[in-house]
């Protein structure tokens, strides 16, 4: 890693700490910034209509399944809901592409405990291969000041190595459900749906920064 990549990180990983204190410290958390005081409903957008940053393209929303479907999924951690990431390259219109980046999971805290990636048919995407999809997660940036959107970018600043990896193992998954599955659409097939996931350590991530800056 250059020392220009690891100041990169360094910025993110005090962003993320700086979001997270903007939320807790008034004694909420991101879960309840996202809802803003409304009721929850399960596979409902928080907030309603998405979040979306028209110069960059950059997109999200949060929400969650219905109790003890996440485990359905074979996800290995406790998660309430997780942040669904896309990328529009040509901006927000009725037939503008859409592709789906990451999922970011929030643990019962409503802090960052996961990554994973999806199937075509979970957000109805424009589905792209990996090479094109780590290239938007490198343009990823919203100017939301909101302390959600200030911590998603960070993630993909930060994270920036598994979710390549991430992209890569999805697009193995997919590969080989094809060729396993010949006679199915593997887009559609509805029994395939998390493509690739892993656990994140916030804090073990910022102490390594941490400590890799004082050295």
């Amino acid at each position: 890693m250059t020392a220009a990549e690891h100041q990169r990180r360094l910025t993110a990983g005090a962003e993320l700490v700086a979001a997270l204190r903007a939320v807790e410290d008034r004694g909420s958390n991101l879960v309840d910034d996202l809802l803003a005081g409304t009721p929850f409903v399960a596979f409902e957008h928080y907030p309603p209509g998405d979040v979306f940053d028209p110069p960059s393209g950059a997109q999200y929303y949060f929400h969650a399944h219905e109790p003890d479907e996440h485990r359905q999924c074979g996800m290995d951690w406790a998660e309430i809901g997780h942040i669904h990431t896309f990328f529009r390259p040509m901006g927000r219109g009725d037939d503008a592409p859409i592709h789906h980046l990451i999922a970011i999971a929030l643990d019962r805290f409503g802090r960052p405990a996961g990554l994973f990636t999806t199937n075509r048919w979970v957000t109805g995407e424009d589905f792209v291969a990996t090479p094109q999809a780590r290239a938007f997660a490198r343009r990823y940036s919203l100017a939301d000041p909101a302390p959600v959107s200030r911590l998603v970018t960070a993630i993909f600043t930060l994270f920036s190595a598994e979710i390549d990896e991430l992209l890569d193992a999805r697009d193995a998954a997919i590969a080989t459900w094809e060729r396993d599955h010949p006679e199915r659409d593997v887009f559609e097939d509805r029994t395939l749906e998390i493509t690739s996931s892993r656990a994140i350590n916030l804090l073990a991530v910022l102490a390594d920064l941490q400590a890799n800056a004082d050295d």
